[in-house]
């Protein structure tokens, strides 16, 4: 039995890890159909780190790097169509181009199973193949597959024309590309979408699409989020700390500033570690004092999250979700629309609140001190917490590995 497994779009390198993860599971498994491990990757080389230890061929994925000269501006992204117009979507001819050369990677492969992690291409180009397709990710990753397409600013009033006419100029070059190729066009954009299982590494809860069984009419796949525990650098807290504050903010993300210089005015009596992946040591060295710890890269949160007070970051899903399944209110200082949608999505458990727009750093030490001082956020963090007590993100990549399994069968 043949597994492929690829990843295509984003710039989010856990995407690898995750995939890795999988194929670890895979190799595990034990009979006449021991899976044979295929990766098509973005950057293939990066998974020699991660992966040394793996039987298994890794290649190139076909895929078309956004260029920021190219293309019409459109504005922000609406519904997911949008987000891949700069991935050769908006040129049917390039697109035809990656979607041959998807086929031919699969005719040279010969997959049983196609596991797609952000891959769209990879799933187009698979349409008429004899290839079982897994799809997996978060809420945002793997959209309802609905026609039209669900806005990403549901909480906004957008003209539904506009959502439509946006999904229509991608469905037009997608089948441009089809045409090209003499292959079956496809009647929406959600056909791309479909798959013979789909599963959502996120919690129902924290779904970056709240509606998202009454728009598909069916009973969506939730298993729960992936993060790692035991990763970073091994801190332990002050026990003689008023309140325990654990911050991971990323430079170059809006907000980026102006989070430091809240965090670094707050009282010396708290505890706050502050992960911040490349700042330099001589600026690290410039902020630490009592009670602020900075950390060059990440932190471990085994040794840190039963007992922290508040979590801080820009709503990246692996660490908020963290946060959340060990019952930590939290502040969100989203930056990008995954993130706000990620943000309004634990903003509706009650046990988060965040922060968008134009604000400084006392915005950010008022809400801090509410955060700690009003105790429904901490007692509606636990209770998602305990709902979710047994739940071991470790165990995601194997649960996958069955998955793949039972459909290959």
């Amino acid at each position: 039995m043949r597994v492929l497994l690829v990843w295509e779009i984003g710039r989010n390198l856990g995407n690898v890890t995750k995939l890795v993860e999988i194929g670890r599971a895979l190799s595990r498994k034990r009979g006449k159909n021991k899976p044979e491990l295929f990766f098509a990757l973005q950057n293939p080389a990066i998974i020699s780190s991660y992966a040394s230890d793996l039987e298994c061929q890794v290649l190139q994925a076909p895929f078309h790097a956004p260029s920021e000269n190219e293309g019409p501006a459109r504005g922000p992204a609406l519904i997911y169509p949008d987000d891949l117009r700069p991935w050769g979507y908006d040129n049917p001819k390039i697109l035809a181009g990656q979607v041959q050369a998807w086929r031919s990677l699969f005719d040279l492969v010969k997959p049983k199973v196609l596991v797609a992690q952000s891959a769209p291409t990879a799933l187009l180009a698979a349409k008429g193949m004899n290839i079982k397709t897994l799809t997996f990710g978060t809420g945002y990753d793997v959209p309802p597959a609905v026609s039209p397409m669900a806005p990403m600013r549901y909480w906004e009033q957008i003209d539904p024309p506009v959502l439509v006419g946006r999904e229509e100029h991608l469905l037009r070059n997608i089948n441009r590309a089809l045409n090209e190729l003499t292959l079956p066009v496809i009647p929406s954009f959600a056909d791309i979408l479909e798959v013979d299982v789909e599963l959502l590494t996120t919690f129902e809860e924290l779904d970056h699409y709240p509606a998202r069984a009454k728009l598909t009419g069916g009973k969506p796949k939730y298993i729960g989020p992936f993060y790692n525990l035991d990763v970073g650098q091994p801190l332990t807290w002050n026990k003689k700390a008023k309140a325990r504050i654990l911050a991971s903010v990323v430079p170059g993300m809006q907000h980026f500033q102006t989070c430091l210089q809240a965090l670094t005015a707050l009282p010396e009596h708290y505890d706050v570690v502050v992960s911040v992946p490349g700042i330099p040591e001589k600026v690290k060295a410039q902020l630490e004092r009592p009670g602020l710890r900075v950390v060059d890269g990440p932190v471990r949160l085994d040794g840190l999250l039963k007992a922290c007070d508040l979590g801080i970051s820009n709503a990246s899903p692996a660490l908020a979700s963290a946060f959340a399944a060990h019952g930590v209110a939290q502040l969100l200082l989203p930056g990008t629309i995954e993130q706000l949608m990620f943000a309004r999505a634990l903003g509706r458990t009650n046990s988060s609140r965040g922060m968008v727009g134009e604000f400084g750093p006392q915005q950010i030490i008022s809400l801090i001190e509410r955060l700690l001082s009003e105790g429904e956020f901490k007692k509606a963090a636990q209770i998602l917490a305990r709902k979710y007590k047994g739940f071991q993100s470790g165990n995601l990549a194997s649960n996958i590995a069955s998955e793949i399994v039972k459909l290959a069968a």
